[in-house]
């Protein structure tokens, strides 16, 4: 069982260099505030495995245009990427910028990916909220664009930006807007309930081992929010870029069994949690 934790501040000095790191403590889960500041934050999750690009998504998002953002990263790497000299920089960017960015390294082989993302739903407690990846960086105009938009919609499902380099190649559902990294979910009780209720009971494609039926993240994701009735749309005024050339789109990788039981679950989650509403 995954358990909340309360960010405790630890110091970890490097010659000019002081880093914000998170260590785990239990507490009970916060939720999302009701009302929104018109100055409430983008918190923005990073799960990493150690990518050579990491860096480079860390500064893009740090030097974005007229945007509040809180940045929150959890390392799944066997070696801790907090000691590689770039991302310490680019850490001691966001400090320059007045961007927090809080680090956690943890250890787990089987299900990295799903208690990664639990691990940041721990710290990503407010209404706008983004997963981000990290081969992924966006165009310096892209989450101003974005959270505009966020300010202006009231509720709503998620608000993506286009994908260049992969575009609908990784679009579980063509000709309907899926979620794509970097792009903002509105996150209220119910919708913060479902996702932690998806990465702790499930098992996605992106994790190492799991059970035989694996779902999907992305398909699940882009079925969820219309399943409640909540509009979702691809921002063509934001866009962002995959920085792995080499790496082939998830949907090409995996059986469209996955897809259709993804899409399955979301439906079947969002009509109970309707019918408890």
């Amino acid at each position: 069982m995954i358990h909340p934790r309360i960010p405790r501040r630890i110091e970890i000095s490097t010659p000019g260099v002081q880093l914000a790191v998170t260590s785990s403590q239990n507490s009970s889960p916060a939720g999302p505030d009701t009302l929104r500041p018109a100055d409430e934050p983008v918190q923005i999750g990073i799960l990493t495995e150690g990518k050579a690009t990491l860096a480079m998504v860390i500064v893009g998002l740090v030097l974005q245009e007229s945007v509040p953002l809180d940045i929150y990263i959890v390392d799944t790497a066997e070696s801790a990427v907090i000691k590689r000299d770039d991302v310490v920089f680019a850490m001691r960017l966001a400090s320059d910028r007045g961007v927090y960015c809080g680090y956690e390294h943890i250890r787990e082989r089987n299900r990295k990916f799903s208690v990664g993302r639990l691990r940041l739903l721990d710290e990503l407690t407010g209404t706008l909220i983004s997963f981000m990846d990290d081969d992924i960086v966006l165009a310096p105009s892209a989450s101003h664009n974005l959270y505009e938009r966020a300010l202006q919609a009231g509720t709503f499902g998620f608000l993506s930006p286009v994908l260049k380099n992969w575009g609908d190649a990784d679009n579980p559902l063509p000709g309907r807007p899926h979620y794509s990294p970097g792009g903002i979910i509105y996150q209220d009780p119910l919708v913060r309930k479902l996702l932690r209720e998806y990465y702790q009971n499930t098992s996605d494609v992106l994790d190492a081992r799991g059970g035989p039926d694996r779902l999907w993240e992305k398909a699940f994701l882009s079925e969820l929010f219309p399943a409640l009735g909540r509009e979702s749309e691809i921002r063509q005024d934001c866009l962002s870029y995959h920085l792995d050339y080499r790496e082939r789109p998830v949907r090409y990788r995996i059986d469209d069994g996955v897809v259709q039981a993804s899409v399955s679950h979301a439906r079947t989650v969002a009509a109970a949690a309707l019918q408890g509403t």
